[in-house]
């Protein structure tokens, strides 16, 4: 669990590096309503990714006590997406909706091309 744990940490990493390069293209170019969405986006990810992480890690603990684990969180991680879709589409002068799809992903498209990169990384040993 250690290896999970270290990974989680370098993917919250380049999470935060990805929020803050949309924070700085906010502050630079004209499209504020979809970096704004794309903000607000990859919030909930970011959100959604710490609920799996703490679940997952308590049904870790639940396995290695011999209980039987209690969910990993899907509803949770439904209600804040859906919740951050909804003000998209009520606030559609404040957050882009596309913004919004974009950044819900982000996280998930982080730990995919990290995955792909540890597995070139151990390929070539």
């Amino acid at each position: 669990m250690e290896e999970f744990a270290s990974s989680f940490r370098i993917i919250v990493r380049y999470s935060f590096f990805s929020l803050i390069i949309v924070v700085f293209l906010w502050l630079i170019l004209p499209q504020k309503v979809f970096f704004q969405g794309l903000m607000l986006g990859i919030v909930a990810s970011m959100i959604n990714g710490l609920i799996l992480y703490i679940k997952t890690m308590q049904a870790g603990d639940a396995a290695v006590a011999g209980k039987r684990a209690r969910g990993i969180g899907m509803l949770q991680r439904l209600l804040i997406a859906g919740f951050v879709i909804y003000m998209s589409a009520r606030l559609p002068h404040i957050f882009s909706f596309y913004g919004v799809l974009i950044g819900l992903f982000s996280l998930q498209l982080i730990t995919l091309i990290f995955a792909i990169s540890q597995y070139l990384i151990y390929k070539k040993q």
